[in-house]
């Protein structure tokens, strides 16, 4: 029961599943560039330029924080932008997207970081984490207006990266 459970929570966990050379982890000292953004798959209707992808691994059925590793990945297979909007300030605007996801990443780290837990227990802390992220992500896109208010923007991304710094004890 505990291994079908944790099972579950890992297919909820994965957003894309990816091969090692397919992802690149967040790193406080590697910014994106376009040359990342490699799907062909451009959804013209979409006003999207990015994706990124949670992994959580844990290969025993009792938990601690040690045993927990969740990372914010960003997948250059299935990101993508539009050629004509390949501009320094939309590019910043993706990568608070993916600074978004350490954040979240962190808040998860820092949320379990004193607890002992079975399956169905990080199951519900990584749904409510992850519940606040897709909240996030939402008013981050409603506040910059998908990053065509530049100076909300600009305020945006400095929140995120205030944030991330605060939460730097739970950085891996």
């Amino acid at each position: 029961m505990m291994l079908r459970l944790f099972s579950m929570l890992v297919f909820f966990c994965f957003a894309t599943l990816v091969s090692a050379q397919e992802k690149l982890a967040w790193n406080e000292n590697r910014q994106l560039a376009w040359d990342v953004f490699q799907s062909k798959d451009i959804a013209i209707s979409s006003k999207a330029a990015a994706t990124t992808s949670y992994l959580l691994n844990s290969s025993t059925k009792k938990f601690t924080a040690r045993q927990v590793k969740i990372e914010a990945f960003f997948v250059p297979s299935k990101s993508w932008a539009h050629r004509d909007h390949k501009t320094d300030f939309v590019l910043m605007h993706e990568q608070s997207h993916f600074d978004i996801a350490e954040l979240f990443a962190r808040r998860f780290r820092k949320l379990i970081s004193d607890k002992t837990m079975d399956a169905k227990m990080l199951h519900n802390y990584y749904a409510r984490i992850y519940d606040d992220y897709k909240v996030y992500q939402q008013d981050y896109e409603n506040v910059t207006s998908h990053g065509r208010i530049h100076e909300k923007q600009l305020e945006y991304t400095a929140k995120i990266n205030d944030e991330i710094k605060k939460l730097s004890d739970f950085k891996i």
